[in-house]
């Protein structure tokens, strides 16, 4: 009993240590299989390349952007399907349309946002061919569609592969071509992103980004707040790690205010009042950066990625006026 009386405080002071390491464990196994988690469903390729493309079975006509998509269907043969292969070889695809005016100089190069379908663009696709006779090229980014790539950056190996898509633009246009780039959302971060390139060909005079992110980072942690209501950072720092360690590129390179500087090009960005995406906050942190010539919509009854559809006469004649401004831009700089 005495000895049992004296290594009592012993025994339970080993207990309390093996339950400490337990939790511990367990804590550290619970973080590096969340983490784990997220990078997969962050970087890797959500949908199998499909073996053909085809018309969906039905489509919701409710909508600008189903009208839109049932638009595109129906003159489906118009669209060429291109395939060309990006920096690192990955097979990248596109649909492109010419216009009926062959000697125009006009193009527009369309970029989808994250896990949609580049046929979802294609309501943009008829507004642009309404606003001005133009080549229109809806493009699969990488690990999405008819594109290969088993991982996506949100914009930051995007960016390079839009480089090659401006370049076949050039190729079809002639050296006079004029290219309007727009995106939405992760394409609207694509188009930022490269629009602030060093060496961004001079032949794209403008950017029409709707609802952009600011950081990757931010887009993730706002995620992260609304699946697992916390707060994600210490999470998604291990991810970034990740990132770094299995793709070689940082995340924190998907910061467009430290770079939107860069960009010379008229920026024309919509936001939507109702977005918990990439929440109004992250376009005003965008537009504070720019030092081109810049203008910022608000649709304040818009959720993420609603601009058009539900105030459509404001973002035609937004649309139309910032064409006006690249155009008097070009004159002045004598480029047309």
């Amino acid at each position: 009993m005495l000895i049992a009386a004296v290594n009592m405080p012993l025994l339970i002071a080993i207990m309390v240590l093996v339950m400490a390491a337990l939790i511990t464990g367990l804590y550290i196994f619970f973080f590096i299989n969340t983490t784990n988690r997220m990078y997969h469903k962050i970087f890797d390729r959500k949908k199998p390349m499909p073996q053909v493309d085809r018309s969906p079975m039905k489509i919701d006509q409710s909508t600008i952007y189903g009208r839109g998509l049932a638009w595109f269907y129906t003159n489906r043969m118009e669209f060429l399907n291109i395939r060309i292969k990006a920096y690192d070889g990955t097979p990248l695809c596109a649909y492109y349309r010419p216009s009926a005016d062959r000697s125009t100089r006009n193009c527009v190069i369309l970029v989808h946002g994250y896990n949609e379908h580049p046929a979802n663009m294609a309501c943009y696709a008829k507004l642009f061919m309404t606003q001005m006779q133009c080549h229109v090229l809806i493009i699969h980014q990488r690990a999405h569609h008819m594109s290969g790539g088993d991982v996506h950056s949100y914009g930051l190996m995007e960016s390079v592969d839009l480089d090659y898509w401006v370049k076949f633009m050039k190729a079809r246009a002639g050296s006079g071509a004029r290219i309007y780039l727009m995106g939405r959302s992760m394409g609207a971060d694509t188009c930022l992103l490269y629009a602030s390139q060093k060496e961004v060909d001079p032949n794209v005079c403008g950017v029409v980004a709707d609802c952009p992110g600011d950081t990757l980072t931010n887009v993730l942690l706002v995620s992260g707040q609304k699946r697992y209501h916390k707060d994600c950072s210490a999470y998604l720092r291990r991810v970034r790690k990740l990132a770094q360690k299995n793709l070689g590129f940082d995340m924190e390179k998907n910061d467009i205010p430290a770079i939107a500087h860069r960009i010379k090009v008229p920026v024309l960005i919509f936001q939507c009042g109702q977005d918990n995406i990439t929440p109004p906050r992250m376009q005003v942190h965008v537009f504070d950066s720019l030092k081109c010539p810049k203008r910022m919509v608000m649709v304040e009854s818009g959720g993420h990625m609603e601009a058009y559809d539900k105030a459509p006469a404001l973002y035609e004649r937004e649309l139309g006026k910032f064409i006006e401004t690249c155009v008097v831009r070009l004159v002045k700089n004598g480029m047309m």
